[in-house]
């Protein structure tokens, strides 16, 4: 049996991830339960290969990642980079980078590809993921995408409003 625990305080992200995985159509046996500090969403599969069961969990962990995650990144990325635009030049600058992030995935240096496979390789080495503290200090490579597309953005803004 595989199994991967996914820790959180968060109960959007709880909720997400419980009914993101109810609604695949792969039977995975779903607990939720809360264990001194954290609430645990904790995936039991007894039927799928081992590649298959890590390829799906970490699916779902990224969309919940880029659903709660993605956009504050990306904010605080535009406020302690970018200060010096007054907030109404920060909130086009992030519409502008939100647009570069609906691009296929070629387009934006395989940002999907780069998140599921960082999610993946995590939790087939630890078999647990406590979601804030793999975002704080194991998605380096991710957030460097994410600083790029920023800087996409706001040199996209500004050639805009040099006219």
């Amino acid at each position: 049996m595989k199994s991967v625990c996914i820790k959180t305080n968060n109960q959007d992200i709880i909720d997400y991830l419980i009914q993101t995985f109810e609604k695949l159509p792969i039977h995975f046996c779903i607990s939720n339960s809360k264990f001194k500090m954290y609430d645990n969403v904790i995936i039991h599969d007894m039927e799928r290969n081992e590649k298959e069961f890590y390829e799906v969990v970490a699916i779902v962990i990224k969309s919940a990642i880029e659903k709660f995650y993605e956009k504050q990144i990306i904010r605080k990325c535009i406020k302690q980079n970018y200060f010096y635009l007054n907030e109404e030049e920060q909130d086009y600058v992030f519409k502008i980078s939100n647009q570069i992030m609906n691009l296929p995935d070629h387009k934006i240096g395989y940002k999907n590809k780069l998140l599921k496979n960082l999610v993946k390789r995590y939790i087939i080495e630890n078999k647990s993921i406590m979601l804030d503290g793999f975002m704080n200090f194991r998605v380096k490579e991710y957030k460097d995408l994410l600083d790029n597309i920023v800087e996409v953005s706001v040199v996209s803004f500004l050639e805009l409003t040099s006219f």
